[in-house]
């Protein structure tokens, strides 16, 4: 690998024009919107010979911004952290983006770090995943061909890894307005307590309804290969009654259904040990 790798640089205005630079260079060229990973990796000299062309997407207006669009919100895959924590439609809609997206990194990562590259860098750490399985996002991946839509629970399929095609950009992500009386709850851990990669993410969705909560989203990340819905969770609190018992139940489940390693930043059985914590917690708030 090599740092001189990429040997062109292009910054397209327009989403036509990315594309069709997309579609001319396949899979030698790399999106580039705040760099905060790309980079990282041309500063280690970690980047394949392959990759010879950088294309910018900062430039195209309309991959900024949150808006609703009738039941639905959609934020631009070019909206950055900062931008989620002061957008006034996500502070009224879906505040537990704008809550997970203050935690992340610092102030200076935050104002480059984008949304559709926190996806397509596809870290099982990934903070602003988990809030987005938590909504049941759908990302629009656009092309030369068109357009398809891919829930965002089936976008990755492995560390770094995703369903985006050589061709393709991730335009957007949206989801649907929650309900009024939504809950959101969400808690990571890092080896420090700033500027940290997360060893444990962990989110709890649910709506209360008659002394019960039915529509449970459960999230969790760094203890798999890729982040994922909690199923088996969900299925252990979906209609319950958030009893101790039933708290128990539930983080036990999420202890059982996820697959940590060890690594420099935390033991497997330190992860499972903190993802049963931080249901409970969850759940107890």
């Amino acid at each position: 690998m090599s740092a001189r790798a990429f040997t062109d640089f292009v910054a397209p205005k327009t989403l036509d024009e990315a594309l069709r630079l997309l579609h001319e260079h396949g899979a030698s060229a790399r999106i580039v919107a705040g760099g905060t990973d790309i980079m990282v990796r041309v500063r280690r000299g970690m980047v394949p010979p392959g990759w010879t062309t950088l294309v910018s997407t900062r430039g195209i207006e309309r991959l900024h911004g949150c808006r609703r669009r009738d039941n639905e919100i959609v934020v631009g895959a070019s909206t950055t952290a900062t931008d989620l924590i002061r957008d006034p439609v996500i502070a009224e809609h879906a505040p537990i983006l704008a809550r997970v997206a203050d935690r992340m990194a610092s102030a200076q990562i935050r104002n480059v770090a984008t949304v559709g590259g926190n996806l397509v860098n596809a870290s099982p750490a990934g903070d602003l995943i988990n809030p987005l399985l938590l909504l049941d996002a759908r990302l629009v991946l656009a092309s030369l061909d068109g357009r398809r839509t891919v829930a965002v629970s089936d976008f990755f399929t492995g560390p770094g890894e995703t369903l985006l095609g050589a061709d393709e950009l991730l335009v957007e992500a949206c989801f649907d307005v929650p309900p009024n009386g939504r809950l959101f709850r969400f808690e990571k851990a890092g080896t420090r307590p700033a500027m940290e990669c997360s060893v444990v993410t962990c989110g709890i969705a649910y709506t209360p309804l008659d002394g019960r909560i039915v529509d449970v989203r459960a999230a969790f990340g760094s203890v798999a290969a890729t982040p994922f819905r909690g199923r088996e969770t969900e299925s252990v609190l979906e209609g319950r009654r958030l009893t101790p018992e039933r708290i128990e139940q539930a983080a036990r489940a999420a202890e059982g259904e996820i697959s940590p390693i060890s690594d420099v930043r935390g033991s497997a059985a330190y992860r499972r040990a903190l993802v049963g914590v931080f249901v409970r917690r969850l759940l107890r708030d």
